[in-house]
């Protein structure tokens, strides 16, 4: 019995650790284009393309009403949270990071209750 106890107790110390890990690496697996393949914010299309930089910028394109669509801003990753600036610098966009890896990326805007799910963009 304390054989399974001790067990229990590393693999939950081993877990915590992984996700500690996660959040600091972050900052470098946003890096590159991501494409939103499911999006429950109605003003923020399926299709939507954001390319962050290692600089701290950010490129979105969309297609609105059939015409591309393109803005620049920033971004700051800060463990799990992103937040997005405007061209401006002024407008704030704070989302949880709920999943990060080298595929697929999951955020939750928590003040709107909104999801998105992006799929990384190979290089061409």
């Amino acid at each position: 019995m304390r054989a399974v106890a001790v067990a229990l107790a590393a693999v939950g110390l081993l877990a915590t650790a992984c996700a500690g890990h996660a959040a600091d690496d972050n900052k470098e697996l946003i890096v590159g284009t991501w494409e939103i393949v499911y999006s429950d914010a109605k003003d923020v299309p399926v299709g939507t393309k954001l390319e962050f930089t290692k600089d701290g910028k950010m490129k979105l394109s969309a297609k609105v009403d059939g015409r591309e669509v393109t803005a620049n801003g920033g971004y700051k990753v800060d463990k799990d949270t992103l937040t997005l600036t405007g061209p401006d610098g002024t407008k704030n966009d704070k989302s949880r990071i709920c999943l990060l890896n080298k595929t697929s990326f999951i955020i939750n805007d928590e003040i709107e209750d909104k999801v998105m799910v992006f799929k990384r963009v190979k290089a061409k």
